[in-house]
């Protein structure tokens, strides 16, 4: 029978890793939000509105994607905290049944 080998800090760094992403990825996400609310800002021009909603609208995807970036990461630290506590587990199930009884 063949003998699984787990990098259990390889693990934990993986996850780290991914959790300080979706923290930045977060963090740029709103750093967009709200920052192009008035059309004056584009000048006197008749197309402001227009370049002003445009920007609005990017703007709004932006936020929706970094927010969309975030939440994928943290399902994958997730994933592999549960991994990584299963794997525990089995090898602390599998130490004690070797234990003479």
């Amino acid at each position: 029978m063949a003998v699984a080998k787990f990098n259990s800090e390889a693990m934990e760094q993986c996850r780290t890793t991914v959790s300080s992403q979706a923290g930045q990825f977060g963090a740029i996400g709103d750093g967009f939000s709200n920052q192009y609310g008035n059309p004056d800002i584009f000048g006197k021009l008749g197309a402001s509105g227009a370049v002003q909603s445009a920007v609005t609208a990017m703007d709004q995807a932006g936020a929706q994607e970094f927010e969309a970036a975030e939440k994928v990461l943290r399902k994958v630290e997730s994933a592999l905290d549960a991994i990584q506590t299963n794997v525990e587990d089995t090898e602390q199930a599998n130490k004690n049944s070797l234990k003479a009884v």
